[in-house]
Parts: C-alpha cells; sequence; structure tokens
C-alpha cells in the first residue's frame, strides 16, 4: 500500500511537472510573437533562395504572420513551404528584420504564413550618423542620373528622376572610393527638382558601407 500511495504521489509530481513545462513553453511562445510589431498592410521586403519579394503583412494566426502574395519584378512568385526568409520592414523610426521560414500558404490568395521568427532586430536609423559633406555629387541610380542628398554607413538619401518604388531593389553608384552598392528602396516621395519633379529616395543598403569615417576625414581634409 504504501509502495502504491509512493508512486501515485510521483506520478502527480511528474504530471504537475509537464503542466508547469507546458504553460512556461506556451508562454514563452506568446511572448514571442509580441516581439514583432508589424502594423497591419506594413510593406517589407523578402529575400529568400528565388530573390527578393515585395509583399505586406496582413495578420497573425494561429500559425504565424501572414502576408500578401510575394511580387518579384511585378509578377506573383510562389514560396514554398520550408523555404528561409529573411525579412527586412522599414517602420517610422527603424527598420525591422528577422529570419524564419514558410509553413503554409494559400492557392488561392497566394497569401503566406511565415513561422514566428525567434528573435528580432531592430537598427536604430536616427543613430547613424548622415554625411552631408557630399550633397549635391551626381551618382546613378538604377544606371539613371541622381543627386546625393546625404550618406550615412547604413543607407543614403537621393533625388532622381529613376521610376524606383518602396521595396524596390536598387543598385547606387556612388562617388570616388565608394564604389558600387545595393540596397532597397524604403519610400519615394515626390519632390521638385530644378524645373521639374522627381522623387526622394531613402535606401537601405544590403550591406553597411565600410570605410566611411575614413573617406569622411579625406574629404574634410581636402576642403570638400
Amino acid at each position: 500500500m504504501v509502495e502504491f500511495l509512493q508512486m501515485v504521489g510521483f506520478l502527480a509530481v511528474v504530471f504537475a511537472a509537464s503542466l508547469g513545462i507546458s504553460y512556461f513553453i506556451t508562454r514563452s511562445k506568446r511572448k514571442s510573437v509580441q516581439l514583432v510589431p508589424l502594423p497591419e498592410n506594413a510593406r517589407v521586403r523578402m529575400v529568400g533562395p528565388g530573390g527578393s519579394y515585395r509583399c505586406f503583412y496582413l495578420r497573425r494566426n494561429k500559425h504565424g504572420l501572414v502576408f500578401s502574395a510575394p511580387i518579384q519584378r511585378d509578377h506573383y512568385v510562389p514560396v514554398r513551404i520550408g523555404e528561409s526568409m529573411m525579412v527586412q520592414a522599414p517602420l517610422s523610426d527603424s527598420i525591422l528584420t528577422f529570419r524564419t521560414s514558410v509553413v503554409d500558404r494559400d492557392v488561392d490568395t497566394h497569401e503566406f504564413t511565415l513561422a514566428i521568427p525567434e528573435r528580432v532586430r531592430h537598427v536604430d536609423r536616427r543613430s547613424e550618423k548622415r554625411d552631408s559633406s557630399l550633397s549635391g555629387s551626381i551618382i546613378r541610380l538604377n544606371d539613371e542620373p541622381a543627386s546625393l542628398n546625404d550618406l550615412s554607413a547604413g543607407g543614403a538619401k537621393v533625388i532622381s528622376n529613376a521610376l524606383v518604388r518602396p521595396g524596390d531593389t536598387v543598385k547606387v553608384e556612388l562617388p570616388g572610393d565608394y564604389g558600387v552598392i545595393y540596397g532597397w528602396a524604403l519610400e519615394a516621395i515626390p519632390t521638385a527638382y530644378g524645373t521639374g519633379m522627381a522623387s526622394e529616395i531613402r535606401v537601405r543598403f544590403e550591406e553597411p558601407l565600410s570605410g566611411l569615417a575614413g573617406i569622411q576625414r579625406r574629404h574634410h581634409y581636402l576642403g570638400r
């Protein structure tokens, strides 16, 4: 009898421990969901095995984060379940990035679902030092002439007549030793330029611009 009661007590402890572990796992998953502060209809850019895509964040469901049909060069391109995606979403004052995978897709609406990411990274755009010493320099954006407004390690602001929309991948040919760098457009705002109209385009670089501080010092020394 004593052994039976001991066994019952042991099973009760194991059951209680299992409930506790399940509670903490569920709670941690709920917390991870809350760490993705994407507003509905936020425009995002995704990079996967098939290239980069433009889409919108729609909602959250029990499976993860639901996005609109992935668009690549103005055409719908299906993604596959299991594909790894790097998500980049411009917010009002930061860039939200995370990596996760496709867990579901709808063959009728072309919507697809990404798993809740384990980690989310914020990059504060306001903390990056912007260099205006090259303001007015003529550069090229997607092989079209453009005027550089300012430059930072993570991006640039340019004025151009190039047809660029938010989320588009862009190639920027910077002056001097900076060379060619790739990125994507965060926004494109119509603005007056000379006697006509153009777009003020904010570009986010795919990789941080290296050597920025050294080139800044050299331009200052040369009086540029």
